[in-house]
């Protein structure tokens, strides 16, 4: 398979990052239907012009009615309904689209894909997120054409390998995107664990390092 031309565009800024060695299929460019994800270092509840830029971003490249998938899978019981609804007020504050949400629920997750044109991944406990989608292996298909955001955990869902930050070693993603990715760098709040940061800066060198700071954001085209 030849390799694919990544765009990636960093809190508005475009990058592009060509890549020569063969990538998995789940990362193959689709002419006619690109995807675009987000990543983003985390705290996206927090009010800063950086997290203002990200979510402006995730609506950027979407029709003027927007269906959102809005999945918690990293969150308790898959999130309240009460996180639920004032997360949806709140993305409605950085558009002027028409957005209509749906809140993910596992027996459904598939077919709530193929209804919506951005899907947003939460942030939370990660082991916990990747759990419940390890359940649905033609995750990539189904994410292709769309806006797919993964924010901290959602994030490290998303890659072939993340680091850790409440436990000591470096986990392996999904590999959706076939990258190394470290949320919260730099942070002081919740930096990744020293042994994990270690880990995936030696391993797998052929794969890109993403370095995500609190608030900051990356976007890669598929």
């Amino acid at each position: 398979m030849l390799g694919t031309n990544i765009f990636s565009r960093i809190s508005g800024n475009i990058l592009n990052n060509f890549l020569t060695k063969p990538l998995s299929s789940s990362f193959c460019y689709n002419q006619g239907m690109k995807t675009k994800y987000i990543l983003h270092g985390g705290y996206t509840r927090e009010d800063n012009s950086e997290n203002t830029k990200f979510f402006s971003e995730c609506f950027a490249d979407t029709p003027n009615k927007t269906k959102v998938l809005v999945v918690l899978f990293a969150s308790e019981n898959d999130g309240s309904i009460e996180y639920y609804e004032n997360f949806c007020k709140r993305l409605k504050t950085f558009t002027d689209k028409d957005l209509e949400f749906i809140k993910a629920n596992r027996e459904d997750f598939a077919s709530q894909i193929e209804q919506v044109n951005v899907v947003f991944l939460q942030g939370g406990d990660t082991n916990r997120i990747l759990e419940a989608l390890k359940s649905y292996p033609q995750l990539a298909d189904m994410f292709k054409g769309k806006t797919i955001v993964g924010s901290s955990a959602g994030a490290y869902a998303l890659a072939n390998l993340g680091t850790s930050h409440e436990e000591i070693y470096m986990r392996e993603g999904l590999n959706i995107l076939p990258l190394r990715v470290v949320c919260h760098y730099q942070s002081d709040r919740l930096p990744p664990s020293k042994t994990s940061l270690e880990e995936i800066q030696n391993a797998k060198q052929e794969l890109e390092l993403v370095l995500l700071e609190d608030y900051k954001y990356k976007v890669f085209w598929t």
